[in-house]
């Protein structure tokens, strides 16, 4: 099983959203919340912080997008230290999980938030595998993170014996085109059709998926 990290995991979309709107306002750039789930979520942050400082008819140079993305590193990680984002179901989902399969994760956010926030919940000794947008060289939609998470996982597991869990389009779109089957919370980030729909990430959740 792989997971998505950012609004699966750690229940943070809104959080990102807040982030960015006020990260983007700083810089000149508005970003509307409606823009932002439509347009943004599910995306890598790399590919987050290009699109929105075109949006705002800003120089999409290597430079401004270095200092924008180390900036929202920051913020991030001083935001989820006071709040963790890692609810107990969402835990024990995890735990359910990797008592079962092999668990990884495939994340377009940088490891620097990911390690951080597996550290404040204490859940990264759960995974095989975590795959982050620094070790890729392209997000969601495309399926490279997936496909690295599997290569991790021992390369012996089809990709059809995968079952991805994510939370937005660009997750779903990325597990399909690697050959994997996918679940996905409902929710704003989520307009295609998964293979399974679910309201939420919780232990029985977990225990009905791997059934």
């Amino acid at each position: 099983m792989i997971f998505d990290f950012n609004g699966t995991i750690s229940d943070d979309e809104p959080l990102l959203d807040a982030l960015f709107t006020r990260l983007l306002a700083d810089r000149g750039i508005t970003l509307t919340s409606e823009v932002y789930w439509r347009d943004l979520a599910g995306l890598s942050d790399p590919e987050i912080v290009r699109r929105a400082l075109a949006l705002g008819a800003k120089p999409v140079t290597d430079e401004a997008c270095d200092e924008l993305l180390a900036a929202k590193v920051v913020a991030y990680k001083d935001a989820v230290t006071a709040s963790p984002t890692i609810s107990a179901d969402a835990a024990d989902a995890v735990r359910t999980a990797a008592a079962r399969v092999p668990i990884a994760i495939a994340s377009g956010a940088v490891r620097e938030e990911v390690e951080h926030v597996l550290a404040i919940a204490g859940l990264r000794d759960a995974f095989s595998a975590v795959v982050c947008i620094d070790d890729v060289d392209a997000g969601k939609p495309d399926p490279a993170g997936f496909l690295l998470a599997l290569e991790l996982l021992g390369g012996v597991i089809a990709p059809a014996d995968v079952l991805v869990v994510e939370d937005a389009d660009a997750g779903v779109r990325a597990a399909r085109a690697a050959g994997m089957r996918v679940a996905a919370i409902t929710g704003p980030a989520l307009t295609v059709v998964p293979d399974e729909p679910i309201e939420r990430l919780d232990a029985e959740t977990m225990e009905r998926l791997l059934a």
